[in-house]
């Protein structure tokens, strides 16, 4: 209905989802762009994607990964939330 919708979800549920897919289903998503800021031990990525199943475009948005690096060498992502549209799609 065009309303921003928050969700959250555990992470062993996103994997639960993505395992649930049938083999059959064959999905792609195609990062377009990207951005990186980092601030020390923090950084952001943003990342606009198109997604695809089965070969034809399902929906576009934004991934944004929060990360912190660990040890002065590993970057973890701690946080991902994202957008998703058909419309105004690049």
């Amino acid at each position: 209905k065009g309303n921003p919708l928050v969700k959250t979800q555990e992470f062993s549920d996103f994997l639960k989802s993505i395992v649930s897919i049938p083999e059959s289903t064959k999905f792609e998503e195609v990062i377009t762009d990207y951005s990186i800021q980092i601030d020390g031990p923090m950084a952001n990525a943003w990342t606009p994607y198109i997604f695809k199943i089965d070969g034809a475009f399902h929906h576009c948005g934004v991934n944004s990964f929060q990360l912190v690096k660990e040890n002065e060498k590993d970057w973890k992502i701690i946080y991902i939330i994202d957008t998703r549209r058909k419309e105004n799609c690049k």
